[in-house]
């Protein structure tokens, strides 16, 4: 190496140390500019629970003290009872059983006459054999024509013992056929301790429970023709006589869909039943109730026609109306809780945390004092957000199928930090 180029080699190594101590600098600059943010702190706190429709207990539903009663709901956790495991004579409540299986066999379109049957002498003996036993009846003769929505009418409406033994040997062949579908349509429904002796209810033999007889009243209000069946409320036959159902409170409570009156000495009075209450705020959600009475003793100052289902009809309005109108519909979003809460950022940025109202509708059928559990959910969020950023979730439990969530979002928007403080940190 000459003297000159050993005179220039100190410079050389500066100028190298300089340039790498300039890019390492500017790296660092880079690498602290473009850094990935921190995530902003979400502190978001909510009461755990809500109570809807204020923390009143539902009003109690009244049971009769005799006999037996079964009630229950079509939003669950509605039920009452009493006694309504007893095996009871049933009366013309079997007769719903009845319409239910001829129904089956021949099946029938809402408001369609459907086949015709021209009434034998044989059906005018079971007329004549109504009338000894003292049941209920209705007269036919040899040769007319009735057709199955008539003599269904005829079966649930004034409750005729003869029309139930006409439809039987119709649909089933013969009366043993018959009885035998009766009770394995009962098993098959899951009424075990029900049994058919007769398709009229006049045998003291034909026996249920309250609870069983509920499933039979969801049955005919899940046919829509034993529904429109069962709420008509008179009817004229072709030969003229017009048929009054003996259910009276059909067109007297709004809410009544009626189903079927029985009544023996032995069985007392005995009704089975349905309600429905609607809600004019929310087309498309109401609540149903199907209940039983069984064995009700004869009620003072009742229907002079019936004094026997005075006390059955009392106790099936009076328990159907305080369940039914214990519920309301609620749109969870009303219960929005109330939301307090901050994002903060590393370098000092902060804004409060509020709540969005769901921009659906969730409308659930409540009873006084139902109670919604909140949860949260927080979502990372970056360090630079808008107005109205995600910052978490807050979801509203009513029970295992229904819930609702809402959004957590900034107050305001939060800009980045200044450059100092990202060099600095």
């Amino acid at each position: 190496m000459t003297p000159a180029r050993r005179a220039r080699w100190p410079w050389m190594v500066w100028i190298m140390v300089v340039a790498v101590m300039l890019i390492a600098v500017g790296s660092f600059f880079v690498v602290k500019l473009t850094a990935r943010l921190p995530a902003a702190t979400v502190s978001i706190d909510v009461p755990a629970t809500g109570v809807l429709d204020g923390s009143r207990p539902p009003p109690p539903i009244p049971i009769p003290s005799k006999g037996s009663f079964a009630l229950s709901a079509s939003v669950p956790g509605e039920a009452a009872s009493h006694a309504a495991g007893v095996v009871r004579p049933i009366g013309s409540v079997a007769k719903a059983m009845t319409a239910l299986v001829v129904l089956h066999a021949l099946p029938l379109a809402p408001g369609a006459s459907g086949p015709s049957r021209t009434m034998t002498d044989a059906d005018v003996a079971l007329y004549r054999e109504a009338v000894a036993e003292g049941g209920s009846s209705l007269r036919v003769e040899a040769g007319e024509v009735l057709s199955e929505r008539d003599l269904l009418l005829a079966l649930l409406l004034p409750s005729a013992d003869n029309i139930a033994e006409s439809l039987a040997v119709w649909s089933s062949g013969n009366r043993s056929a018959f009885i035998a579908n009766l009770n394995a349509t009962a098993a098959a429904m899951g009424m075990h301790s029900t049994h058919f002796a007769d398709p009229s209810g006049i045998s003291s033999k034909t026996v249920s429970t309250a609870s069983d007889l509920v499933i039979l009243a969801k049955a005919v209000t899940d046919s829509p023709t034993l529904a429109e069946l069962v709420a008509t409320q008179e009817v004229r036959l072709p030969d003229g006589i017009v048929l009054h159902n003996l259910d009276v409170l059909l067109g007297q409570d709004p809410m009544w869909l009626g189903i079927k009156t029985g009544w023996t000495g032995a069985a007392g009075g005995c009704l089975l039943f349905a309600a429905r209450k609607s809600f004019d705020t929310t087309p498309g959600v109401s609540v149903t109730v199907w209940g039983a009475v069984l064995g009700q003793p004869p009620a003072a100052g009742s229907d002079p026609a019936h004094p026997e289902l005075g006390a059955a009809f009392a106790a099936a309005e009076s328990a159907s109306a305080a369940a039914l109108n214990s519920y309301s519909a609620v749109d969870l979003n009303e219960a929005m809780p109330t939301v307090t809460g901050t994002v903060t950022t590393a370098w000092g940025g902060t804004t409060q945390a509020e709540l969005l109202p769901n921009a659906g509708s969730t409308v659930v059928l409540i009873r006084p004092g139902v109670v919604l559990r909140f949860t949260v959910t927080k979502v990372p969020t970056s360090g630079v957000f808008g107005r109205s950023a995600i910052v978490g979730h807050v979801t509203g439990v009513l029970n295992a199928t229904t819930s609702i969530t809402w959004r957590v979002v900034s107050a305001t928007g939060i800009n980045g930090p200044s450059w100092t403080w990202k060099l600095l940190h």
